[in-house]
C-alpha cells in the first residue's frame, strides 16, 4: 500500500500519514497515470507498520482518515501473520522458486505449515475488507504473488463479481512449480479470477501448461476452461508513464547534475547499473563480465568507469560480501590512486541523481538471472534521447522480448558474452546506436503504463460470469 500511518511520539492517539517509497511503485504510478479510466479508485493493502498494540479506536481512526483523504482501505495483520506470510511464505518460498532458485537453504522456512497458514489468514483478511466495501459493478484487481490465494477467497464470497489477478514477477516452468507443496492451492487461488494476467508470452504459456498439468483442466492459448466457466489468461506488458519521467528529466537540477557528471568523467566511458542486491538481479555477474572485459582490453582500464547502484535488501546479506570481493579485486588490479574502475554504492541515490546518471551513461547493463519487466531499462531509454547509448540486457528479463533488435541481448551466466557486449557497446557506431535506440523508444511508448492498465481493465470489464442456477449453488 502506498501510504503508512505512524504514531506521533509521546501521544496515544495522534498519528501522521506518510507516503511510502516501497512496495509496487510501478503499479501505483501506472494506476495514477490512468485515473481518467476509472469513475473511482480505492487501494486496499497492508499498512507496513506493526499494529499489534493498537486499540480498535485507533484502527478505526486510521481507517477513516486513509479512506477519506487517500482513497485507501487498510488491512490490519498481526506481526506473527506478517512474518509467516511475507518473510517466510513469500520471500523464502515463492520468490526464490518463481525466479528459478529452489528454496532449499536450511535457513529458509517457507515450506513450513505455519507459513502457509499465515499466508491464508492474511489473504482472508484482505477478502473480508473487500467484501465489506464491495458494491455491485465494482471491478476487483488483485496484484502480485503475495496475494495468489486471494481471488478464490473473493470468489467464494462474491460469486458474480469481476475479479482480475496480475502477477508482477515471472511464472516459472511447470518443472519448477510442481515442486511446491502448495502448488494446487496456489493455482486454484489464482483461478478464482476471471482474468489472470502475466507479463510475457512465455510466462503465460508456463501458467497455462502448469494448470493443465497440475489441475487436469482443459485449456487453449488464450485461457483455461473450468467447471464453473472460462478464465482468460492474458499477456500484459507493464510500462512507465513516459510523460511523467520526461517531466522529471526536464528539471533544472537534473540538467545541472548531467553537466557535473560530464565534467567529472570527461574522457571516460561511463557504464551504469542500478539493482536490488539479491541473487536474481545479477550484480555479481555484471562485475565478473566487466572484469573479463578489462582483462581482455586492458587499455580500457583507465578509460572506463562502472557505477553500480545496489539497493539494500533485508535478504541475502551474504551476497554483499561476494560482490565486494569482485569489486575490490577489480579496483586492486586495474585501479590506482587517481582512478578506480568500479564505483559501488550500496544504497539508493536521489531520483534526480539517478536520471542524470542514466542520461550521462555510455552504456547500461541489466543482467538479471530472471526478472519481470524491469522498468529501469525503460527509464534508461527515456533518458537517452540525446546520446542514444546502448542497453546491454539479460535474455531472461521480461522486457527482452519487446526490446529484441534494440538491446544487446546477453546470457547473464556467460561471462565471456557480457565482456563482448561491453566492447560492442563502446565501439558501436553512432548510426547503429540511433537505430537501436529508436526501436527501444517505440517499445517504451507503445507499452506504457496507460496501455497496461487500459488493456487489463478492459479485458476484465468485458468478461461475463453467468450467475449459477440455484440448484448449482
Amino acid at each position: 500500500m502506498p501510504w503508512s500511518p505512524s504514531v506521533v511520539p509521546g501521544t496515544s492517539d495522534e498519528f501522521v500519514v506518510e507516503h511510502l517509497n516501497v512496495g509496487n511503485i510501478g503499479l501505483f504510478n501506472s494506476v495514477n497515470a490512468s485515473l481518467d479510466q476509472f469513475a473511482e479508485r480505492i487501494w486496499i493493502g497492508e499498512i507496513g507498520v506493526s499494529t499489534d498494540s493498537w486499540s480498535e479506536e485507533r484502527k478505526a481512526a486510521v481507517s477513516s482518515r486513509l479512506l477519506d483523504e487517500f482513497e485507501t482501505v487498510p488491512v490490519f495483520v498481526s506481526d506473527k501473520e506478517f512474518e509467516g506470510h511475507y518473510s517466510r511464505f513469500c520471500k523464502q518460498l515463492l520468490w526464490p522458486a518463481f525466479h528459478y532458485i529452489m528454496p532449499e537453504m536450511p535457513h529458509w522456512h517457507g515450506w513450513e505449515k505455519s507459513a502457509y497458514e499465515a499466508a491464508l489468514s492474511t489473504c482472508q483478511k484482505f477478502a473480508n475488507r473487500i467484501v465489506e466495501i464491495y458494491r455491485e459493478g465494482d471491478v476487483i484487481w488483485v496484484n502480485d504473488y503475495h496475494l495468489m490465494l486471494l481471488p478464490k477467497l473473493i470468489r467464494e464470497r462474491l460469486p458474480h463479481a469481476k475479479v482480475g489477478f496480475f502477477l508482477h514477477i515471472p511464472f516459472p516452468s511447470s518443472e519448477i512449480f510442481r515442486c511446491l507443496h502448495v502448488r494446487k492451492e496456489l493455482l486454484e487461488g489464482m483461478l478464482g479470477a476471471d482474468v489472470v494476467g502475466l507479463q510475457t508470452f512465455s510466462y503465460k504459456r508456463h501458467f497455462i501448461q502448469t494448470a493443465k498439468r497440475v489441475l487436469g483442466v482443459e485449456g487453449s492459448p488464450s485461457g483455461l476452461f473450468l467447471d464453473k466457466g472460462p478464465v482468460v489468461v492474458g499477456q500484459y506488458a507493464m510500462g512507465l508513464d513516459p510523460a511523467s519521467v520526461e517531466e522529471k528529466w526536464s528539471n533544472v537540477a537534473v540538467g545541472d547534475l548531467i553537466q557535473f557528471l560530464k565534467e567529472k568523467y570527461a574522457g571516460k566511458y561511463l557504464i551504469v547499473g542500478r539493482d536490488k542486491l539479491d541473487y536474481v538481479k545479477g550484480v555479481r555477474q555484471k562485475l565478473l563480465g566487466y572484469e573479463m572485459f578489462l582483462n581482455d582490453h586492458p587499455e580500457y582500464a583507465s578509460k572506463t568507469v562502472f557505477i553500480q547502484i545496489a539497493l539494500t535488501t533485508a535478504e541475502h546479506n551474504e551476497l554483499h560480501v561476494q560482490v565486494m570481493d569482485v569489486v575490490n579485486r577489480i579496483n586492486s588490479k586495474f585501479g590506482n590512486i587517481e582512478h578506480q574502475p568500479v564505483v559501488f554504492f550500496h544504497k539508493d541515490i536521489p531520483y534526480t541523481h539517478y536520471l542524470a546518471l542514466l542520461s550521462t551513461a555510455d552504456a547500461m547493463m541489466v543482467m538479471s538471472l530472471r526478472d519481470g519487466m524491469n522498468l529501469t531499462s525503460h527509464e534508461f531509454v527515456l533518458c537517452q534521447r540525446e546520446k542514444h547509448s546502448p542497453l546491454i540486457l539479460s535474455e531472461f528479463v521480461g522486457t527482452y522480448g519487446a526490446f529484441s533488435g534494440g538491446a544487446l541481448g546477453v546470457n547473464p551466466m556467460d561471462t565471456r558474452a557480457i565482456s563482448n557486449a561491453i566492447n560492442d557497446a563502446l565501439v558501436m557506431s553512432e548510426e547503429e546506436k540511433l537505430d537501436r535506440w529508436e526501436i527501444l523508444y517505440r517499445q517504451v511508448y507503445n507499452n506504457s503504463a496507460r496501455s497496461f492498465v487500459s488493456s487489463f481493465v478492459s479485458d476484465l470489464a468485458s468478461t461475463r460470469r453467468e450467475p449459477l442456477d440455484e440448484a448449482d449453488e
